[in-house]
């Protein structure tokens, strides 16, 4: 080779090299470069003056596709279309140059850039979030409570197969229903003593009462609501209790005290709601708390000649009597307008002969459908 063809082959390669650097510097200006999904792409080739080559590495076989140097809209629409379930994460970490790092190289290796860069090892950002013991009882035990399901449903096997399923930590396992049931118990105790400290911190509160009967049992419910410091309204179950025999209003008024004092609400109630029951409306007008007389009370007495008691007969009725005093009493607005819609329209209609026939007619095709 004479001296003329080895200069000519020396300048053809610096030429090139400095093409391959040009080139490489303009992609490291390109908008695929600074991309903030650039980490899940490995540069391939450069195609054009105007589009590259990527390899995407979340597709099985590092799926080969082509971009604009740009524009990453191809590459949006992949990500989009066929890794939809992929949660993706912005790269942390400055945006690589690998055709710049490859140009540079070049020019003390003798290399050019047109052939693929080595394949590099992209690190996905996929952290642990298997739940812990303490966290898959937590759900457990809201589905079970929300649900009112059987506490032996976490024995059960299908059950049990599909909270396998549920991502954990190493060793957590769902508890047997033995010791599920002690768990709900503290919480129950844990949650009690967290009302009981906030309701201390109210000033006032109002509370409601219902008993109902499901399967031949009967329960009764209490909530309690207030307003706290911020101006906003809360409420919280006190009690759903089993009531057996008779549904008395004594009964009922020793109820609804004992849930009251067991959460330090004494003096607190200003009133409770309950349905139009008599046996809610005696228990609150006789267990009322006893009040002075008004003053025209007091003066109609005073021109009445004065009557005796016999003290013995009045304790000995008293005794009989329930020893606690309830809240004011507020019947339910909402109970009573369905009353009015329900029964007392019914007596109306039924009680004109012109009205009855039609309402009876009208009542009867109703039900049939």
């Amino acid at each position: 080779m004479t001296m003329t063809q080895t200069s000519a082959t020396a300048m053809v390669a610096r030429v090139s090299t400095i093409e391959n650097m040009e080139r490489g510097i303009e992609y490291d200006r390109a908008a695929f470069n600074t991309w903030k999904y650039r980490h899940y792409f490995e540069f391939d080739s450069l195609k054009s003056d105007k589009n590259i080559s990527v390899r995407c590495t979340l597709c099985i076989g590092r799926k080969l596709l082509s971009t604009s140097k740009n524009s990453t809209s191809n590459l949006s629409k992949h990500l989009a279309r066929c890794h939809k379930n992929v949660k993706l994460t912005e790269n942390p970490q400055d945006p690589l140059t690998d055709v710049t790092a490859v140009a540079t190289t070049s020019t003390s290796t003798g290399q050019t850039s047109d052939g693929p860069t080595p394949a590099k090892q992209v690190k996905l950002d996929v952290r642990a979030t298997g739940l812990s013991a303490a966290e898959l009882k937590k759900l457990v035990a809201a589905y079970i409570v929300e649900d009112m399901l059987p506490i032996s449903t976490v024995d059960s096997e299908s059950f049990r197969r599909i909270v396998e399923k549920i991502p954990t930590k190493s060793g957590v396992e769902l508890p047997q229903r033995k010791s599920f049931v002690g768990y709900l118990e503290r919480e129950y105790d844990k949650m009690n003593s967290n009302l009981k400290a906030t309701l201390e911190e109210a000033e006032f509160v109002s509370t409601t009462a219902d008993i109902w009967t499901v399967n031949n049992k009967s329960f009764m419910g209490v909530t309690v609501h207030w307003i706290n410091s911020t101006l906003q309204h809360n409420k919280a179950a006190l009690a759903c209790k089993r009531i057996r025999g008779s549904h008395t209003y004594d009964v009922i008024g020793a109820e609804i005290e004992e849930i009251h004092s067991s959460y330090g609400l004494q003096g607190k109630v200003i009133a409770t709601v309950t349905d139009n029951a008599s046996n809610f409306a005696k228990a609150f007008r006789v267990c009322q708390p006893c009040h002075l007389e008004s003053e025209s009370e007091n003066e109609e007495g005073d021109d009445e000649e004065p009557t005796f008691t016999d003290v013995i007969e009045a304790l000995s009725a008293a005794s009989g009597d329930a020893q606690f005093s309830l809240p004011p009493h507020y019947r339910c607005a909402s109970h009573t307008i369905n009353l009015i819609s329900t029964s007392d329209v019914d007596k109306h209609l039924n009680s004109c002969a012109d009205t009855k026939a039609v309402y009876r007619s009208s009542i009867a095709k109703c039900s049939a459908l």
